[in-house]
């Protein structure tokens, strides 16, 4: 406190001696007594020092802050990646549930579907029921109406019999049946009598009703066209009705318009005259004044500016503060609350980090047990059922490995169903990002121009304020000069009244610049703002855009590990199985080399027993071989039944077609009708048709047009009879020229219906034609599609059927050359002999085998240690300085036996088959080849393998993962 007091005091001498020299005073002469002045000076300095001291301190509390605020921001950062993996961990949880909730909505359908396949089958079962019921019933009646009639028959048989041998009862039977076949025809001519007359009856009443028709119809016709006329005449009324209706309005309208904008604009123009005559009068007076006020004004407008620009400065760095210890407290909340839940999750990874590692050590034992058996396996001394025993264990942990093998490949499938999940998420998210940066900027945009109009009408109202004031000056100088009291003391009351009010509409005005200039500075604070929250919306685009970069490729890179995997696996299946193979084949040599030490005689039986061994199994692998050939041969039988029923198929097909060629008929040389020739033959049929369409549409103008003459005529005809009746007096009714006047109106009126009549028949007989054309072009579309169907199925069926002739040609060389192969190494087995330099090679081969079959293992588990460990990246880093390639993928791996399962049980992999033939027959074959060429052959099994894949329509893309990043 001291020290600090001392520094104060030294400082506060310093200020003094600075004053002083400032004045001019003596700095080492005695201090005068203390002006006022003087200790104004001295106070403004003491408040100078304290305002420097509480600055430097708020400077250093804010650089404090800010060491503070950025161990925050690194803290927040480690945590928001701990929170990244927590998020990734859960969300792949998530999205694991979902596919599993996918795979029993997939279960459900499928029961669904089979639900309903069983439904229709029982529907159709019950219909076929139903329909053979009915056929039963329906042959039931049958059969008791043949039986019926078969006794009748008999019955008159046996009657006849006996009367053919009595000639009276003969005559009598034939009498019996002849009246009563004389019976039944009087009854049925009775019938058709009554029939007839019922016939005749209806006929009749036909004929009225058509005739009752025919008149309505005429009648119908007369009123209908009589109808439309008037309507027609009504409407066209109306029409022009409305229209002038319309304009009268119109033109009334404009004139009271016209009318009263006149006298409005009169009034207008006399008040603006008189209100003209005031504003000179006022701004005469007012100019002066206005002057002088606006000097003041502008000064005291410099200061109020310099001063509200200072308070809103220091308003807004305040208000960015607040939200920005705000915004910090709410991310330090977030921030502990993160840091809970990475806690947690840390816990969890710790679990999980001790499961696994407890796996790592169970499998190493598992691999030290694997390796004791095998060197066991190689002692000498054990027997065939302590060999058996073990490689019953060794099938046994390998089977153990496979199903390992087989969990990892599933949590593999599980993270790129995620990683696809997520990549869509984050699509989704960008999409919404990019909705949202256009909105913010559309926001802006608008933000922009209404401040632009806002400062617009700001500028436009003060210029309009200040010409008025000076108008209103001008008139008010005028004013006073006209009437020479410009030192009135009245005029100078009057103007300090208008002053006052001037000056109390220039602070309403300052108060409306102030709200205006605060409203704008909010405007401008929230613009940038947004201009903020655009910026961090664009750089979460871009982060999460990378996420999706990275999900991808690491999508990518798990797919090509996965297919990697089972690559290496299923060469590590086939080193086994080949190791196998060789170890019995060495226990088998190894055997007769110690019986041969002894003598010839037991060197003899040794070889003969191994070649007892060897027959054995060469019997076995031949009954294996028989087997696969009687799968392969149910597969041809099915292949072949397949392609019988492709060939029906095809047959029907054919036949169909030639049906529809039948149908389509043929040209006069013979050939078939094609779909142009059709298309000529419509074509001219069509056009046949609209000739006579034309032609009879010809013939009904015409028609009409006579009828409409008829009409003319029969309207003369009356009125000059109706002149005649006037001319003439009335006449006897039973007059002749009555009777000759009449009978010729009733001659015309016959005419005129026969004439509508034709009328008639013609327009039926022309929509005739027009539905016949128009069913006759559907019947020509319908034809062509059937043709060009026809043909499609045809090119289909006939492709299907060369595919399928290849696939059984390829099948059947397939099949031979197995079959070849397999004669040629039993013949190369049976003739070679066993020898001392093939053992030794075979012994080399089987050392140089079991040791890349370490060095292949050793690196599989290097890798699994590498990508499983945190120190991964170190461990890959160190091998690949010494040169050691490490296999950065893996394979599914597959036992022997489920190896040679699958081979049997898919038909449609006839290529793989034979190659696992030909490598199995390769395999067993004991003459000097060395592992290379076995080796060789298994890399030529891993390119029919890949070729297979290739087929499938997988596509492999080289892709290098990047390293994780070190802490």
């Amino acid at each position: 406190m001291n020290r600090t007091d001392d520094m104060k005091n030294a400082s506060l001498n310093d200020y003094k001696l600075e004053a002083m020299v400032s004045v001019g005073w003596a700095v080492d002469s005695d201090i005068p007594m203390a002006s006022a002045e003087n200790l104004a000076i001295l106070k403004e300095l003491t408040a100078l020092r304290a305002l420097k001291l509480e600055l430097q301190q708020h400077m250093n509390s804010l650089d404090e802050r800010e060491m503070a605020v950025e161990r925050h921001t690194r803290n927040i950062e480690g945590t928001i990646q701990q929170n990244l993996t927590l998020y990734s961990s859960l969300k792949d949880d998530v999205i694991k549930e979902a596919h599993n909730v996918q795979l029993v909505i997939l279960e459900r359908n499928k029961i669904k579907e089979d639900l309903r396949k069983n439904n229709k089958e029982l529907e159709e079962y019950t219909e076929y029921v139903k329909v053979t019921e009915r056929k039963i019933c329906q042959s039931k009646r049958e059969i008791d109406e043949l039986t019926s009639r078969i006794k009748s028959a008999k019955t008159t048989l046996v009657e006849w019999t006996e009367a053919m041998e009595d000639g009276n009862k003969g005559y009598q039977l034939i009498e019996k049946y002849y009246l009563d076949d004389q019976q039944k025809a009087r009854e049925l001519n009775i019938k058709r009598q009554l029939l007839q007359a019922d016939i005749d009856k209806r006929r009749k009443q036909v004929v009225l009703l058509y005739d009752e028709q025919m008149t309505l119809e005429k009648n119908l016709e007369r009123t209908a066209c009589l109808y439309r006329a008037a309507h027609a005449e009504r409407r066209q009324m109306v029409e022009t009705w409305k229209s002038a209706v319309n304009q009268m309005t119109q033109r009334e309208h404009d004139i009271q318009r016209s009318e009263i904008e006149c006298a409005e604009l009169a009034q207008k123009a006399q008040q603006t005259a008189q209100t003209y005559k005031e504003y000179d009068n006022q701004l005469t007076e007012v100019i002066e004044n206005n002057r002088q006020v606006e000097l003041t004004i502008e000064s005291l407008n410099e200061e109020s500016s310099d001063m509200k620009n200072q308070i809103q400065i220091l308003i807004d760095a305040t208000l960015l503060k607040e939200r920005e210890i705000d915004g910090l407290r709410r991310e330090l909340e977030n921030l502990s609350n993160r840091v809970h839940l990475q806690r947690m999750d840390n816990r969890s990874q710790m679990k999980k980090r001790d499961e696994k590692a407890k796996e790592l050590e169970n499998f190493a034992s598992v691999m030290e047990k694997v390796n004791a058996r095998l060197k066991s396996v190689q002692n000498k001394a054990l027997n065939a059922e302590q060999r058996l025993h073990i490689l019953e264990e060794m099938m046994q942990a390998e089977e153990t490995a496979l199903r390992n093998l087989d969990k990892e490949q599933e949590k593999v499938n599980e993270m790129l169903y995620r990683t696809q999940r997520q990549v869509i998420e984050l699509q989704d998210e960008e999409k919404v990002l990019k909705v949202q940066n256009d909105s913010l900027n559309s926001n802006l945009a608008a933000i922009k121009r209404n401040q632009q109009q806002v400062n617009h009408e700001l500028k436009r109202q003060t210029e309009i304020h200040y010409s008025l004031s000076f108008k209103c000056l001008e008139a008010e100088r005028r004013l006073a000069e006209i009437k020479g009291l410009a030192d009135d003391p009245e005029v100078e009351a009057t103007n300090m009244a208008r002053l006052n009010t001037l000056e109390q509409e220039y602070e309403k005005l300052q108060r409306l610049i102030a709200t205006t200039e605060a409203q704008n500075k909010k405007l401008n604070y929230n613009m940038n703002n947004l201009v903020v929250q655009y910026n961090a919306d664009e750089k979460e685009l871009e982060m999460v855009r990378f996420k999706i970069k990275e999900a991808q490729v690491y999508c990518e890179g798990t797919v090509k590990r996965l297919r990697q995997i089972r690559y290496e696996n299923s060469e590590l299946i086939v080193d086994l199985n080949m190791v196998k193979m060789r170890c019995s084949d060495l226990e088998v040599g190894i055997g007769g080399c110690e019986q041969g030490t002894y003598d010839l005689e037991q060197h003899r039986l040794a070889f003969r027993r191994a070649i007892k061994d060897r027959t054995v199994e060469l019997r076995s692998q031949e009954d294996v071989l028989l087997l696969k050939k009687k799968h392969l041969n149910e597969e041809l039988s099915t292949l072949r039944a397949d392609l019988g029923e492709r060939k029906k198929q095809i047959e029907a097909m054919k036949a169909r077609f030639e049906l529809t060629a039948q149908l389509l008929g043929k040209n006069e040389d013979g050939s078939i009708m094609t779909s142009t020739q059709l298309k000529v033959v419509s074509a001219q049929e069509r056009q046949m048709l609209a000739d006579e369409g034309d032609a009879l549409n010809k013939k009904v103008l015409k028609a009409e047009k006579e009828v409409v003459a008829l009409e003319n005529t029969l309207r003369q005809f009356d009125k000059s009879n109706d002149n005649y009746r006037k001319t003439f007096r009335s006449v006897d009714e039973n007059s002749k020229d009555r009777e000759r006047a009449e009978l010729e109106l009733k001659e015309l009126e016959a005419a005129y219906c026969r004439e509508l009549e034709k009328l008639k028949i013609l327009r039926c007989k022309a929509q005739h034609y027009q539905q016949k054309h128009a069913a006759q072009r559907a019947e020509e579309d319908d034809l062509i599609s059937k043709i060009e169907k026809a043909k499609a199925s045809r090119a289909e069926h006939s492709a299907v059927l060369e595919k399928i002739e290849r696939e059984l040609d390829d099948q059947r060389m397939k099949l031979d050359r197995a079959n070849r192969e397999i004669r040629t190494q039993l013949r190369e087995i049976k003739a070679r002999p066993f020898s001392e330099e093939y053992l030794a090679q075979f012994e080399r081969d089987l050392t140089l085998q079991e040791l890349e079959a370490r060095n292949t293992k050793a690196l599989n588990m290097i890798t699994d240690l590498a990508n499983s460990d945190e120190s991964g990246t170190d461990i890959i880093g160190i091998l690949l300085r010494k040169g050691i390639k490490l296999p950065m993928h893996l394979k599914r791996t597959c036992s022997r036996l489920s190896w040679n399962s699958s081979s049997s049980a898919k038909s449609s992999q006839g290529q793989d088959t034979a190659s696992y033939l030909n490598v199995k027959g390769k395999k067993f074959s004991c003459d000097g080849a060395s592992a290379r060429s076995s080796v060789s052959d298994m890399s030529s099994l891993k390119d029919d393998t890949s070729s297979t894949t290739s087929h499938s329509g997988l596509s492999i893309i080289s892709l290098e993962l990047p390293l994780p990043k070190k802490k």
